[in-house]
């Protein structure tokens, strides 16, 4: 499933993923299977070379990417973990370049009609987000992951493989729910918090904050990173 307002009628866009580890290897494969973008360039300036067999160009030096940006239409960050500031931030530089984002969305999940899902979300496999639910823009919703009702998700979150939101609990920007976390009814999770895998969250938690445990205890603060000088870089020489 793709937003109805960025791929038209029996197109095939081609897709830039930005950043070339596990996430686009993953990406890479569903944009085939779903068969609504075809990964034709991956980004990342980090790396020499792939771990992974792709058809899609890889690319690690902005002058060459910035001659190959004309070639695609598409964008989906492929930043996994608590990244999700990184995520937010890059997808917004790439739509002021005149890219758009995808919804990627496994056809063994179940996204019941009454939510609303943002641009730009990753949502795996046999994830299930049940009624009047909100997803923002640029999340993942990791494998097995539940969301019950009337949840709202920020934008940036990252909900890890078989954590599990109960009903009505609230998400801000840029938060990770940890592998197998619990979070129960009606908590408020703040800005760019992180939830430790398999803890159990009774109690709002505070921005930036890294809980973990049963109950979940905070442990110290945290804060978001993001290295835009690629995209600085990008957005000059295409000026």
């Amino acid at each position: 499933m793709a937003n109805e307002s960025t791929i038209e009628a029996n197109e095939i866009p081609n897709v830039l993923l930005w950043g070339g580890k596990s996430t686009s290897r993953i990406v890479a494969e569903m944009l085939i299977e779903s068969g609504i973008g075809r990964p034709s360039i991956i980004f990342d300036n980090t790396l020499d070379k792939l771990h992974f067999p792709t058809s899609a160009q890889f690319i690690n030096d902005v002058d060459l990417l910035a001659s190959r940006i004309p070639t695609v239409t598409h964008y989906i960050v492929c930043f996994g973990a608590e990244h999700g500031y990184a995520r937010s931030m890059t997808g917004e530089y790439l739509q002021r370049l005149g890219l758009k984002p995808i919804n990627l969305i496994h056809h063994k999940s179940f996204v019941e009609p009454t939510t609303s899902v943002g641009m730009g979300c990753l949502i795996m496999p046999c994830a299930v987000i049940h009624k009047f639910s909100s997803i923002g823009n640029h999340t993942i919703i990791n494998t097995s992951a539940t969301i019950d009702h009337e949840c709202i998700i920020g934008d940036g979150v990252h909900i890890m493989g078989s954590a599990a939101i109960t009903g009505k609990v609230e998400i801000e920007n840029y938060a990770t729910v940890g592998t197998s976390a619990t979070i129960l009814p009606s908590v408020k999770v703040g800005t760019g918090a992180f939830i430790g895998a398999g803890a159990i969250v009774t109690r709002d938690v505070e921005p930036y904050s890294v809980v973990a445990g049963v109950p979940a205890k905070h442990l110290r603060k945290t804060q978001p990173v993001f290295f835009e000088e690629p995209l600085i870089e990008l957005k000059s020489k295409l000026a």
